[in-house]
């Protein structure tokens, strides 16, 4: 009879207790490094909290916030401003009275209906902002004048006193109308000479780029009409 065969079971029982061995020395090694990363991650997060905390003490103690100077709003010389008129080229500012007192100009015949046709007639003066561009120093007491005068009854008249271009910077101008008009419509920019034929008085003005100037001071206004959580209040509404 032939031998019985053997079977060579303790082999693989050997491969199986090393396979376990194996699984169990992996899950350690990633137990360590998880339990690493959750220190150090705890750490970290510790480390920043109290730097946070700590700039924000400081901050309290001194009465500004970290962010308040990189946050904060300069304001605008239109905020309130619900309608802006801009008046390039004021001379003595009769456009903004043929908008703020147009019963005052009963002959004018295509002015006064031009502002009605734009801006509506009746209208509430309060609701208009005028900014009036005028290089010419000749008139810089009259808009001054007419500024105070429309304080007064509640309306905004600003006057700009400077030339409007696409530049900032100065550009010299010629008083050449001023012998005989004392409105002086000839303040030129390119005439040498008077009206007349005379040699024409050169002045030096600061001009401002209008496109920047809009962009700084208008675009953006905040309305006088604005509630406390910033929702703006519908023109209709306003009381």
């Amino acid at each position: 009879m032939d031998p019985p065969m053997q079977l060579k079971r303790p082999a693989r029982s050997a491969t199986v207790t090393h396979t376990n061995v194996s699984m169990q020395t992996s899950n350690n090694k990633m137990f360590r490094f998880f339990f690493l990363f959750l220190v150090s991650f705890a750490i970290l997060s510790f480390i920043l909290q109290r730097s946070i905390i700590s700039k924000v003490t400081n901050g309290v103690e001194n009465n500004v916030l970290p962010t308040q100077s990189t946050n904060q709003r300069q304001p605008k010389l239109a905020d309130g401003c619900y309608h802006v008129f801009l008046d390039v080229g004021a001379n003595i500012g009769i456009h903004a009275r043929f908008l703020f007192e147009p019963d005052l100009y009963p002959d004018s015949t295509t002015s006064v209906a031009a502002f009605a046709r734009e801006f509506g007639y009746p209208r509430d003066n309060r609701d208009y902002c005028v900014f009036a561009f005028e290089p010419n120093p000749k008139f810089k007491q009259r808009h001054h004048d007419m500024e105070k005068a429309f304080q007064a009854m509640g309306w905004r008249y600003t006057p700009i006193l400077a030339g409007a271009s696409n530049a900032d910077g100065n550009f010299t101008f010629f008083h050449s109308a001023f012998e005989k008009e004392p409105w002086e419509t000839g303040f030129s920019a390119t005439a040498s000479k008077t009206l007349y034929g005379h040699d024409a008085i050169q002045k030096n003005v600061p001009i401002i780029r209008l496109a920047s100037w809009i962009q700084k001071e208008v675009e953006g206004r905040r309305l006088q009409y604005q509630s406390q959580s910033n929702i703006q209040i519908t023109y209709q509404n306003r009381k």
